[in-house]
C-alpha cells in the first residue's frame, strides 16, 4: 500500500492518499501515534464486528448502597444483555417534564459500595455527577453490562455504548422527563465513553466529556490503565474504541473539557479537523486545571447552561468570559 501525505497542518494534522483514496490523519503528540479518521460512523463501523473478549478487568461486588431518601433512587434499565441497575433522582412530582443529564462514572468497577454520589465530596476532587441534582436536573446514573453483578461482560469502551443508549430511551419513558433535552455528561473513564456514544449516536441534544482520551491504544501503550485490558488487542479492537478515529460521526454539539495540566494536545488536532469539516466539536483547556480539580466547576457551569437551553435546537455555548468563571471556581 502506497502513502503519500498531504496538507500538512501545524506538523499534526495532515491527510495521505492510500490506493487512491484521501485519509485523514491525527497525530498524538509524545505517543508516537497516528490516528487514521474514518469516513465511516462508528456505528457503521462496528457493523457485523463482535469483539473479542479474553480476560476480566475487575470483580466487583455488587453490593449497593441505599441512597439517602430525596437523592437518588436505585432502579433498573433494560439494557441488551438484561436488567442494568442505576440510580435516577426521584419524580419531583410537579407534573412537569424537566431536563435529564445520564452522568458517566469514571473509573472502573462499577457503582456498588460507593455513596460518593450523594456524600459531599472535596471540591478539588468530586466524581459525583451532584452538580445537576443539585440545580433540579434530572440525573441518572448508570451501571453497565459486567459491572455490579449486571449481565454480559465488561467489554472497556464497547458494549457500553448500547448501555449508554439503553439508558436514553429508558429515561425517555420517564413522565417527569423531557425526551427532548436529554443530555450525556462523564469525566475520565465516563469523558471517553461520552465522546464514543455520541459518535455512535445522536439521540442526545448535546454531550459533555470531561477527561476523555484521544486514542486507547496510545493510552494503554504509555502504561497508564487501572486494570488490566479485557480485550484481544488488535488495531481493530483498539480503532473501535478510540474517539479520534470516528470524530466525523459527531452530529450533535459536543465539548471535550480538560485542566492543562493533564490536557491531551492531540484534542487541538481533532477540534481543529472538526472546524474544517463542520463538526459540531469543542475542545476546552481549563487553565490552572487538572484532571480532578475542573470536575466541579464544570459541571456547574453545564448544569446552568442546560437551564438555559430551551430553544428548538440546542443553544449551549461557551464564551472565554465562561472559561474564566471556571478558571475562577477551581480549588487547589
Amino acid at each position: 500500500m502506497h502513502f503519500l501525505r498531504s496538507g500538512l497542518l501545524a506538523g499534526a494534522l495532515f491527510s495521505v492518499v492510500a490506493c487512491g483514496e484521501a485519509v485523514e490523519v491525527i497525530e498524538i503528540p509524545d505517543t508516537g501515534h497516528q490516528v487514521n479518521v474514518s469516513n465511516q460512523s462508528l456505528r457503521e463501523a462496528r457493523n457485523g464486528f463482535t469483539t473479542n473478549i479474553v480476560e476480566k478487568s475487575f470483580t466487583d461486588s455488587g453490593n449497593f448502597e441505599t441512597p439517602p431518601k430525596g437523592t437518588y433512587i436505585l432502579t433498573q434499565y433494560p439494557g441488551k444483555p438484561g436488567q442494568m441497575a442505576a440510580y435516577v433522582t426521584p419524580d419531583p412530582k410537579d407534573g412537569k417534564r424537566h431536563p435529564a443529564v445520564i452522568w458517566i462514572h469514571g473509573g472502573y468497577g462499577g457503582l456498588s459500595d460507593s455513596d460518593y454520589f450523594w456524600v459531599p465530596q472535596s471540591r478539588d476532587n468530586d466524581q459525583s455527577g451532584s452538580a445537576f441534582r443539585r440545580a433540579g436536573i434530572v440525573e441518572m446514573v448508570p451501571s453497565f453490562r459486567g459491572e455490579d453483578n449486571n449481565p454480559g461482560k465488561y467489554e472497556m469502551f464497547y458494549g457500553e455504548l448500547e448501555d449508554i443508549e439503553a439508558a436514553y430511551d429508558w429515561l425517555t419513558q420517564q413522565p417527569w422527563v423531557d425526551p427532548q433535552r436529554i443530555y450525556l455528561a462523564g469525566h475520565s473513564t465516563g469523558g471517553t465513553r461520552v465522546l464514543l456514544a455520541c459518535e455512535y449516536s445522536d439521540k442526545f441534544r448535546a454531550c459533555f466529556s470531561l477527561g476523555a482520551v484521544p486514542d486507547l491504544k496510545a493510552r494503554v501503550e504509555g502504561g497508564k490503565m487501572m486494570v488490566p485490558v479485557p480485550f484481544e488487542k488488535t488495531d481493530q479492537e483498539f480503532s473501535l474504541r478510540s474517539p479520534a478515529t470516528f470524530i466525523k460521526s459527531i452530529k450533535k454539539p459536543t465539548w471535550y473539557f480538560e485542566g492543562e495540566e493533564s490536557y491531551w494536545t492531540a484534542f487541538n488536532n481533532i477540534a481543529r479537523l472538526a472546524d474544517s469539516a463542520n463538526i459540531p466539536f469543542k475542545a476546552v483547556k481549563i487553565p490552572g486545571g487538572d484532571h480532578f480539580n475542573i470536575i466541579a466547576p464544570v459541571t456547574e457551569a453545564i448544569a446552568q447552561k442546560i437551564l438555559k437551553d430551551t430553544n428548538q435546537d440546542s443553544n449551549i455555548t461557551f464564551s472565554q468570559a465562561d472559561i474564566s468563571e471556571i478558571t475562577a471556581r477551581i480549588e487547589h
